[in-house]
């Protein structure tokens, strides 16, 4: 099957209160220090492949609305879709989530806010989440796959090496 999955935005504001002193602060400040950037792949057993976004800078509410088209073949697959922070030192995991693709019926589109289970140095003291949840908003489309035969070859056809 084919997967279309279009990475829309993230809304991670709740957070910046509690990003230790090793991450970006004050997001609504939009300081220089805040990159932000999402990353998909497909978890099976087959493999991976693995789609980022574009760095979005100095929001800590990013819209990227990138598309990306990945392979799946196995019907117990996952989709993995991981928001990072980026800098000249080089990323650090904010927070995932996973996607269920059995819950998806061929054909269907989906449309949703995912909560994010953010990294655990980023959680509250008393461990409970921020309000409102920090999300991602991801578009997935599952599909088959329809292969086209190729047009016949012409008899006097000679493969160029």
């Amino acid at each position: 099957a084919s997967l279309n999955v279009k990475v829309l935005e993230a809304d991670l504001r709740c957070i910046e209160p509690y990003m230790p002193q090793t991450f970006p602060s004050a997001c609504e400040r939009a300081t220089t220090d805040v990159h932000l950037f999402a990353s998909v792949r497909v978890i099976q057993s087959t493999g991976s492949s693995m789609h980022a976004t574009f760095v979005k800078d100095r929001t800590c509410k990013p819209v990227w609305e990138e598309e990306f088209t990945l392979i799946v073949e196995e019907a117990r697959a996952e989709l993995e879709v991981v928001v990072y922070d980026w800098n000249k030192n080089g990323h650090r995991f904010v927070g995932s989530v996973v996607v269920q693709l059995s819950d998806i019926e061929q054909g269907d589109t989906v449309d949703e806010w995912y909560p994010l289970r953010l990294h655990p140095q980023i959680r509250p003291q008393n461990g409970q989440l921020p309000t409102p949840e920090p999300t991602v908003r991801v578009q997935i489309t599952l599909s088959r796959i329809r292969f086209e035969p190729l047009p016949p070859r012409p008899p006097d056809f000679l493969p160029q090496y």
